[in-house]
This record gives structure tokens, sequence and C-alpha cells, in this order.
């Protein structure tokens, strides 16, 4: 088994932080950092401008931290509301938050008008974004994208918050100070797992590096999300399932400002109330999710590559995790719209290798406005383009990512051998998530020794094997199964939080036929 995992990280030339790649091989990089390096010297006014999900909030904290680290003041940030400023900057901000010197992190690529304003009166404008390119690119005086042809990065799909930190990174060593920025690697590791990453290379060892330094972490709003998850042995699913959805909801529910402030706020008692504002906010949006997720499911168009659901005032900020649920539903990309009048606007998400936005690349004549990359857009079209799209893409060839997902299923195991040594094993090559799947294994013929249901949502299960009992979890259950009922399982395994011990994970469970 040891030997399998391996092979995923064959050609993984980044193992360590020496290793990693000089910010300066980003295009624009060196660029942007002596601008700002020389409007620091000149105290100048710089303005950053962030985005409502985790990866924008993150991106901008990691700015504002740098900033506040080498001791700099005459420095704000934005983060847009989803709902009254829209996505990204804009030239409104930009009127309304004078300043010398404009950042964008995790937006900017299509900020046209905004470049044009830039340019007419003199303010620096400074790009960093990993979206995907339109054909033509804004007026700015530098652009970090790893999507450009001339960039020699060597990882094209990073996300906007391991830009950020580059360029704070560029514009240490421009202004040769002497300072680590390791410790800001918990943001990068948070946003990466949750704007889908795949979790190889650079951003295998961003990640694991970050997670390290989240657990190890004594600033106020760390130890606050890790007293607020369930369990000790904390890893990037605690992340991609507990923590980004929590930090997600402030911009999908309410304000994206309220997360940044909560990472930013160094007063323990006022963290915690926005922490429980934030609790608020993602309870509120479970429910909404789930509402609008059984709405979805009984109006979707169905086509052999994509699934499209649409509705009258669904709530727009939680399309994007119906999408996503859709899609793992379906085995198959979806897409979720709002209908407002004649125009539909919503989110889309990829499934397995699909590369999203190449696909709708293809299909741009019906859109009004989309962008994104290759597992999540965000997409705007009239209503009367809609099944016009639907049939275009519904037996359309799609493409694929150049950086193929391994096999997740490593077959049957024999219960016998699940043990301590083969957490051991599986722990070397975490952190699992896209990119580099949480191995699966197959158990049949087991008999249930005891079984317990748990808030009438899940079940707690254990499993008869030789000399022992094995513990397992099966969550959000449709069918409980009963004592010496023998079972077909599939599951992953992780250290139960508790004891240490191994625990089943249950994917699917299936009675034997007799």
């Amino acid at each position: 088994m040891e030997n399998i995992l391996a092979q995923r990280f064959k050609d993984d030339a980044f193992t360590s932080l020496k290793q990693l790649p000089h910010p300066y091989e980003f295009k624009d990089a060196q660029i942007a950092a002596t601008i700002i390096s020389e409007g620091i010297k000149n105290n100048r006014k710089i303005l950053v401008v962030g985005d409502y999900d985790v990866d924008g909030i993150t991106s901008c904290v990691i700015m504002m931290r740098f900033f506040d680290i080498i001791g700099y003041q005459n420095i704000s940030y934005i983060i847009p509301n989803r709902f009254s400023d829209g996505y990204g900057i804009s030239k409104t901000i930009v009127e309304k938050n004078p300043a010398d010197i404009v950042i964008t992190v995790d937006n900017g690529i299509s900020a046209f008008e905004t470049g044009e304003y830039c340019k007419k009166n003199k303010i620096s404008f400074i790009i960093t974004d990993h979206h995907t390119l339109k054909d033509i690119l804004p007026e700015a005086d530098a652009i970090i994208n790893p999507q450009q042809t001339d960039c020699n990065f060597p990882q094209k799909e990073v996300c906007g918050a391991t830009l950020s930190w580059y360029l704070c990174n560029a514009i240490k060593i421009k202004m040769g100070l002497e300072i680590s920025l390791v410790s800001l690697l918990d943001l990068v590791c948070i946003a990466t797992i949750a704007d889908m990453m795949p979790l190889v290379k650079i951003n295998k060892l961003l990640v694991k590096t970050g997670l390290k330094k989240f657990i190890e972490s004594d600033a106020i709003p760390n130890q606050i999300l890790k007293n607020g998850l369930k369990t000790k042995n904390i890893t990037a699913q605690d992340i991609a399932y507990s923590i980004a959805p929590l930090i997600n909801s402030a911009g999908r529910m309410g304000d994206g400002n309220l997360a940044a402030k909560f990472f930013l706020e160094k007063d323990k008692e006022i963290a915690q109330k926005l922490y429980q504002d934030l609790n608020r906010l993602n309870q509120e949006r479970k429910m909404t999710a789930q509402n609008i997720l059984e709405l979805a499911k009984n109006t979707s168009l169905v086509g052999k590559n994509c699934v499209i659901a649409y509705g009258k005032d669904w709530h727009e900020g939680v399309l994007g995790i119906v999408a996503a649920n859709l899609s793992q539903n379906y085995n198959r990309p979806a897409i979720v719209l709002n209908q407002k009048d004649d125009k539909l606007k919503g989110s889309a998400r990829s499934y397995g290798n699909i590369n999203l936005i190449e696909a709708l690349n293809a299909h741009s004549r019906f859109f009004t406005q989309f962008g994104g990359h290759a597992k999540a857009i965000g997409l705007q079209l009239e209503q009367k383009n809609l099944e016009p799209f639907f049939e275009a893409l519904k037996d359309f060839e799609m493409p694929e990512t150049e950086e193929k997902e391994p096999n997740e299923n490593l077959g049957i195991l024999n219960p016998d051998d699940i043990d301590n040594e083969l957490l051991k094993i599986l722990e070397q090559f975490e952190p699992y998530g896209q990119g580099n799947p949480q191995p699966g294994f197959i158990c049949n013929n087991l008999r249930i020794a005891s079984s317990k249901v748990l808030k009438s949502l899940h079940q707690q299960l254990e499993f008869n094997i030789s000399y022992r009992k094995q513990k397992a979890m099966s969550f959000f259950c449709e069918t409980f199964y009963k004592e010496n009922e023998q079972v077909n399982i599939s599951f992953h395994l992780q250290r139960d939080s508790f004891s240490g011990a191994p625990l089943m994970i249950l994917k699917t469970i299936t009675k034997c036929l007799l």
C-alpha cells in the first residue's frame, strides 16, 4: 500500500520549504514588489481589495498581517459585499476609497474599467489573481497570475492566498528584510483547501506546512477555531468540512468582512463574539442550502455531461454549495442558478477530472458573464439561452485537467490488517483532498456486533473482526442497520479523536445477499 500511495508523488520536486520557487518566478512579481516598496518608503496610501470567499478573505488577511509585521500603517482593505458590491474590485470601490497604490487579491483579472480609471488617475494598479485569463488583460502596472503563458512559476493551479503570500515574500526580498513569513501559511493552507486546489507539488507542501502552523498556533482566532472542532487530531478534512464552510458563511449569508475582522482580531472577547456571529451565519447557511438542494433535485435538467437546476428567489450565497452536492449526487458537473426576471445567475462545480472552465469557454456565446477555474465557476446568462446551452453542453465531449485525479479506491482490504501501523502509513501521505484523495477500501461480509443511532441521522457501528471489534461511523444515513446483520462496506480510515484507534468512516453500506 505504501508503494501505491508513493506513486502519487513520484515526480514531486517540492518536499521542503527550501525547494520552493523564488517569488520572482511569478511574472511581474518583482515589478509589483518594487512599486510597493517605493510606496512604503514614501508613505503612500495602499488599498488591498479582496473577495468574499475564503480565498479572497484569507488573501486579504495575509497582506494586512504582513504590513502589520513590518509596521506599515498607511494601508486599508476592502472585502466587497456579494449582494451590494458584486464580485471583486470596481471603479466605485476605488473612487470611494482613495489610494496611491491599489492591490487586488484573488480577483481583478477582469477589472477593465478599474484598470482604465487607475491609469487615468495615476494610481498604481497591481493585480494578483489565479482565475482563468480572458483574451485581453486589464490595464495594470503588474499582473501576477500563473495562468499567463509567459509566467515561469512551475504550478498553474494555485490559489489567491498563495499569490498573496508570494507577493509578501517578494516585497520582503526587495526591502532586504530579515523576517520569516512561514507563520502566514496557516491562512494559505485554509484557502488552498477551501478553493479546491489540487494538493500536489507546491500546494501539498504549503498545506502540510500551514496545517502544522495552524495546529501549533497560539493566535487567538486559530485557538478559537481549534476549540470549535470536535477532534484533537486535526487534518485537512477538518479544514474542508468544518473551518472553510464556517468562514465562507460570512460572504455567503452576510458580509465577508466579518470573517476578515475575525482573523485580524487580537482581543479574545471580541474575536469570540465574531466567531459566534460566524457560527450563526453558518447554521443559517446550512438550512438555506438544504432547502434549495431539495428544490433543485426536483427541478433539474439532467444530461449525460451535466445537471442544471434553477429557480426563483434562490439565495445566491449558497448556490455553489448546492452545485457541489448535485455534482456528487449525479456524478457529473452541476450548475445551479437563481432566476431574477429574465436573467439567471449562479455557480457551477466540476466533477472528477473535468476541466469546467474549458468546457464553458467553448460555450461562452451563451453567457453574459462567467469566470473561475477548472473546478468552480460563476456565471450569468439570459433565460432564453438556458435550454440552448443545456442542449449544446449535454452531449459535449468534456475536456479534462492535465493532472489526473489518482484512483481513490485501493481495493479490498483484509479487516485483520486494520491497525495503527496501517494508520501511520496512511498519515505519511497527508494532507488528503483535491488531487490527493483519501484512500478508500472495501470490506465484505462483515457482521454487525453493535448498532447505535445518533440524532436520528447518523449511526455508530461495531463489526466483529477476528479477536476484536472494529468501530465505524456512518453519517446522514438513509437506512439504519441492526445487530447481527451482515454487510458489505466501502470506507476510509482515520484516527479516532478520543481513543486514537483506527476508525472506519463509511461511504457505502449494503446488506449482503443471501
